[in-house]
């Protein structure tokens, strides 16, 4: 993906959804440009905030929409590793996906803000002034149910029991090896030895950014652009035309947006 195409993907940041629809375009349109321009990219940082309200006004039945976004977010975190606002921003959106009702996880956000100040990358005074302005909110809401001072309770969740412990091991800018595992499960293929047609069959234990390209014994890329896109857990079947392929030995590379990667020997036949 080219900074023009980016640019042009870019450019539905600046929409102004008035129905469910148009909401549900820019979401899709905004989702795609952070899968495809993040690492070259760092205005992706900026459009988080759009993603959210446009998930705020779609599908306003559908209890799962929260989680589905939140493991969306948590797919592309580790796509851009230049810019530390990209991740602070993204962790941020994900603090607000646990504080809406009915789903609400209670001090979720609260936890989540508390880890952000705690990275130098991430500390800013706005996000102070935030996380006050939550803990006031959280000790109004105590009062008004009924709660006395020394009754409070000001436990917050960990990390870990948001299902986002994998944050404790790793640094803005890039994903440790303690998070392997975390997305990419089997990866194999069919036939092997292939002539023709080729297909990768790839297991994700949960929402995963993926992409996939092959390389000769050299390390040259001969199948593939490097990009990909956010898929959901389970089975997945990608169909590769090998055709234009060259002969002998080749390697299949599995990557995801967690830092992971699998590698499935290939030889093509003519």
């Amino acid at each position: 993906m080219d900074l023009d195409s980016c640019e042009r993907w870019r450019q539905w940041e600046a929409g102004q959804p008035q129905t469910q629809a148009e909401y549900q375009m820019q979401f899709d349109s905004l989702t795609r440009y952070v899968e495809s321009c993040a690492p070259i990219d760092d205005h992706t940082a900026n459009v988080f905030t759009n993603l959210l309200a446009d998930v705020s006004n779609i599908h306003l039945d559908d209890s799962t929409r929260w989680n589905r976004f939140r493991e969306w977010l948590i797919s592309v975190l580790f796509l851009n590793k230049t810019n530390p606002k990209y991740f602070c921003n993204c962790v941020l959106t994900m603090a607000s996906t646990y504080g809406v009702e009915p789903y609400r996880i209670t001090n979720a956000g609260i936890a989540i803000e508390k880890y952000l100040i705690a990275d130098s990358n991430c500390d800013d005074r706005g996000l102070r002034d935030q996380l006050q302005f939550d803990i006031d909110a959280r000790y109004n809401t105590w009062l008004r149910n009924g709660a006395v001072p020394g009754q409070l309770d000001t436990i917050d969740p960990s990390l870990d029991t948001l299902g986002l412990g994998f944050l404790l091991t790793r640094s803005v800018n890039d994903p440790l090896p303690s998070v392997a595992g975390l997305g990419l499960g089997a990866c194999s293929s069919s036939p092997n030895p292939f002539t023709q047609d080729l297909s990768l069959n790839v297991t994700l234990n949960r929402m995963t950014y993926v992409s996939v390209s092959i390389y000769d014994p050299l390390g040259r890329m001969v199948w593939g652009d490097a990009k990909g896109r956010s898929l959901d857990p389970g089975l997945h079947t990608i169909h590769i035309d090998g055709t234009g392929l060259p002969s002998g030995t080749l390697y299949a590379r599995i990557s995801t947006g967690f830092g992971e990667v699998k590698t499935v020997k290939l030889v093509h036949q003519e």
